[in-house]
């Protein structure tokens, strides 16, 4: 049996491998869409009467995204964790109302 410091640790362990896995998916189809948008940005440019490069703005923003994503998930995973952390054990402190 786990004590509670125990289950704690394994909990904020799983937790920061769920979130820098998270941080990879989104890395990997963030590299992919935005790698087809520029494609078809450069091929737009060059076959058709489109002369504004459009790609760059998904690219940009969604980026901001995806560097958020990193510094939660990477930089400062402990701050998200431990809150979560704190809600459970406030949750389950709570008075129990039986029907």
């Amino acid at each position: 049996m786990l004590t509670t410091e125990e289950y704690l640790q394994a909990e904020f362990d799983y937790s920061l491998a769920q979130a820098r896995r998270g941080f990879r998916i989104h890395a990997v189809v963030y590299a992919l869409v935005n790698t087809g948008l520029i494609t078809l940005n450069a091929l737009l440019w060059a076959f058709a009467d489109v002369n504004f490069p459009w790609a760059i703005f998904p690219l940009v923003c969604w980026g901001i995204g995806l560097a958020f994503h990193y510094y939660y998930g990477y930089r400062h995973p402990d701050i998200t964790i431990r809150n979560r952390q704190e809600k459970v054990e406030a949750f389950a402190q709570r008075p129990r109302v039986t029907a």
